[in-house]
């Protein structure tokens, strides 16, 4: 296998957008990573809008999923203050971990104080699906409890699909970088 130095969780080959994002809403999608890499960095694409200062908490879990159970494997916050402006929000993780090839589930979920004015750069070209939980395998979806944190372990009963929450927060899956 391969050796990665980076890792974009979408292909830059994709139609990228801005959407406001609601924030404490976890929000946890699925990804294949082809080759090992040392899980270091995170680094996350926002824009600030706005004339008003405000302060951006961001979590980011890298979770794992055995049977019908997400395990966090590691995890990074970072709070960033300003007006406007676009920004690479770069986090560190607490531990260096080795990522081996295969699936994985990168979790985000921020909280804002301030004028909640952010937006965050992404995929938005999925389409809204009907509400409510998941009756195949685990792909992506919305925790079912407003949360400021990462829980350590998440039933995917718990986790619903696109179209619970307002559009906004349906369609938005974040450009995630990771590097070692």
């Amino acid at each position: 296998m391969p050796r990665l130095n980076i890792y974009e969780n979408i292909s830059i080959n994709h139609s990228f957008n801005q959407q406001t994002v609601s924030w404490e809403i976890l929000k946890i999608h699925g990804v294949y990573i082809p080759g090992s890499i040392s899980f270091n960095n995170i680094a996350i694409y926002l824009v600030r809008s706005g004339t008003i200062a405000k302060t951006l908490s961001v979590s980011f879990g890298l979770y794992s999923l055995n049977g019908s159970t997400l395990s966090l494997a590691n995890s990074a916050s970072q709070s960033n203050s300003g007006g406007a402006s676009s920004i690479w929000l770069t986090l560190g993780t607490s531990t260096t971990q080795d990522i081996s090839p295969g699936n994985w589930y990168l979790g985000i979920v921020g909280a804002t104080t301030g004028a909640n004015s952010f937006l965050m750069v992404g995929n938005v070209s999925n389409a809204p699906m009907s509400g409510g939980g998941y009756a195949g395998r685990f792909v992506r979806g919305i925790y079912s409890v407003s949360t400021n944190g990462l829980p350590s372990s998440i039933a995917t009963s718990d986790m619903n699909i696109e179209g619970t929450y307002g559009i906004g927060s349906n369609l938005i899956h974040s450009y995630i970088l990771i590097s070692a």
